[in-house]
């Protein structure tokens, strides 16, 4: 782990574009120039009032949720068939993690400083009881993240927060294990208190953390279906995510760190970050999303997925005598 973080220190030349980023670079010469000081204060007070926008944009969605669930509530239920995307949606909504990374604001603005912020950049599933499964890209990324902004990493499911241990990478398949240590316990309440608050008795609800179904051998043609952070705006309730399904359109030769990757079909939308459950229509696992691949005769974007297969918690190794 020690070793990978070090080879994706910055180069020197990264660093230095960083330093010559306008509101950057504004800021080094504040430090010399009053009217440029001026202006990097009248930046930071903009960029306050922006969270502050973003902070009243959720209560009123909340309170929008409200209404919404408790018209739906009234209305009589339609039982969801046991083998569509419905329900399959369902349970990796619940099973469904961020890697988030949390930062203090005065890495953004000064006059945030003090007031704590955070990035989602990757993303994993819970695979069993305080076991969640994402890919090396997805980790990777959230390190680098995490110390670009001098912050930590923590997974976020719907409104609760955990602290975790990654394995170690599989270097069979790709993929990584995350063990949960602890829950943010004082977090928790406050998001329950705000559900009350607005209606919302359930804006809380405990992840899934069964035993998953799972297959290492998905098949040519397969249909597939995944949860992701797309370009889709205006997306109601938490977390944010659009649900699209593909099919399995080959296997790759196996490369790095996945003895078995397939790519799906073109996909109609983008794919932002990576680490997200692929599953089956009847909510089999069958891999994670680590990377995004287009040829030039492809209208959009194709799905790199790392199988299942060679990880230890989903391979059984047969030793003969």
């Amino acid at each position: 782990m020690t070793e990978r973080r070090r080879a994706n220190q910055p180069t020197s030349k990264e660093q230095l574009g960083v330093f010559l980023q306008p509101k950057n670079l504004l800021r080094t010469i504040a430090s010399s120039a009053p009217i440029a000081a001026s202006l990097v204060e009248m930046q930071s007070q903009l960029e306050g009032h922006r969270v502050d926008q973003r902070i009243a944009a959720l209560e009123s969605q909340l309170k929008a949720e409200a209404a919404v669930r408790k018209l739906e509530a009234a209305q009589p239920q339609e039982a969801v068939p046991i083998k569509d995307w419905p329900h399959a949606v369902g349970e990796y909504v619940r099973r469904f993690v961020s890697l988030t990374v949390c930062y203090d604001g005065g890495f953004e603005s000064r006059s945030l400083k003090g007031k704590e912020l955070y990035l989602t950049v990757a993303f994993g599933c819970f695979v069993g009881k305080d076991c969640v499964l994402t890919c090396a890209e997805a980790l990777e990324m959230a390190m680098r993240v995490a110390e670009y902004k001098h912050g930590q990493i923590k997974l976020l499911a719907d409104y609760i927060w955990y602290d975790f241990e990654p394995e170690d990478v599989d270097k069979a398949s790709g993929l990584v294990c995350c063990r949960v240590t602890g829950r943010d316990e004082e977090r928790l309440r406050e998001a329950k208190e705000l559900g009350q608050e607005y209606g919302l008795k359930d804006l809380v609800a405990e992840p899934v953390q069964t035993e998953i179904k799972f297959t290492v051998t998905p098949w040519l043609g397969q249909e597939v279906g995944f949860l992701h952070a797309g370009e889709a705006p205006d997306i109601s309730g938490w977390p944010k995510l659009q649900f699209d399904a593909t099919v399995v359109s080959h296997f790759r030769v196996a490369l790095g760190w996945a003895i078995k990757s397939f790519v799906t079909g073109v996909l109609p939308g983008r794919i932002l970050r990576v680490g997200a459950p692929v599953f089956t229509r009847d909510g089999t696992l069958v891999g994670v999303i680590a990377d995004t691949e287009s040829y030039s005769s492809d209208a959009g974007r194709r799905a790199r997925v790392k199988s299942l297969l060679g990880h230890p918690r989903f391979t059984k190794f047969i030793r003969k005598s």
